[in-house]
């Protein structure tokens, strides 16, 4: 089943990026879409939990307050995921995204006694460095936009925190319930109400300053991804429970990393040189290295 979980998950994912990136064709509100993302993805929780705890006591419950700074963090993630993916382009925010692997496995070794450093893991952490300067190397003739460097940096660092605060919410409340759906359904809605409540109070007032009118397909571009997104955390948090984090981030990442820059180079044309080709090969190498190690 865990293969299962971890397949439909990266399938997932990768909607998503291919998602944001259709946002810019159409000329899709991009706060507009998120917020209502996250409110179907809260009433897709609610319609899909059949669970005996009451959803008013959900704040009581241990996991809450994790919850809810994770919350946060995937409302401005998700934000920086849609503007990078316009800006820097879906090949290089896929791979700044999932190099954030790095992170969770070099926490997770320090937090869970089950999970060691090795030499691999160094020199995985090492190659990483090296791709990145590589994937964002212009040529000295080129003007550097630190737009496209800026935001993968960013998409880099606030990924990493929500993998590390995920999988340490597995570890200490869900550990012994890895098959009971209603639980993480329960979780997975409280996550997306709390990313809900942030982003009104975030962007909200945004929209409102820019006087933003809500369109059509604005709310319908934003019922598609707050579905596909649901089903992603789902099936993402339901597959650790199957593997350890020094196994399911880094195949979990070079897939999606793998199938993102395939799409983005071939079917959106995006454009790179030599050397980012060969910094996003060694991106692969690197989160291959974390997997064997």
């Amino acid at each position: 089943m865990g293969i299962i979980y971890i397949t439909v998950a990266i399938l997932f994912f990768v909607s998503i990026f291919l998602i944001f990136r259709i946002f810019e064709k159409y000329k899709i509100n991009n706060s507009h879409a998120i917020i209502i993302n996250y409110l179907i993805a809260s009433i897709f929780s609610l319609f899909l939990y059949k669970g005996e705890l009451p959803i008013s006591d959900v704040i009581f419950q241990n996991w809450f307050p994790a919850t809810a700074v994770l919350g946060t963090l995937f409302m401005i993630s998700f934000l920086l995921f849609a503007i990078s993916t316009q800006k820097a382009g879906m090949a290089i925010t896929s791979v700044a995204s999932k190099m954030s692997v790095v992170l969770p496995v070099f926490i997770g070794a320090y937090l869970y006694e089950y999970e060691h450093l090795s030499a691999f893991k160094i020199t995985g952490l090492l190659f990483a460095l090296l791709s990145f300067y590589l994937i964002f190397k212009k040529s000295d003739t080129e003007k550097i936009n630190w737009i496209k460097i800026v935001l993968p940096l960013l998409i880099f660092l606030f990924s990493g925190a929500n993998d590390v605060i995920m999988k340490y919410i597995r570890e200490m409340y869900f550990k012994t319930s890895e098959m009971n759906l209603d639980s993480e359904i329960l979780f997975v809605g409280s996550l997306f109400s709390i990313s809900f409540i942030s982003g009104l109070i975030v962007l909200g007032p945004i929209s409102i300053i820019k006087k933003e009118k809500l369109e059509l397909k604005s709310l319908w571009a934003g019922i598609i991804l707050g579905i596909v997104n649901f089903f992603s955390a789902l099936t993402m948090f339901k597959a650790m429970g199957y593997f350890e984090s020094s196994v399911f981030f880094p195949i979990f990442n070079v897939s999606i990393v793998s199938i993102s820059a395939i799409i983005g180079i071939i079917v959106f044309k995006e454009k790179l040189s030599k050397l980012n080709y060969i910094g996003l090969g060694l991106a692969l190498i690197t989160i291959l290295i974390l997997a064997i190690s």
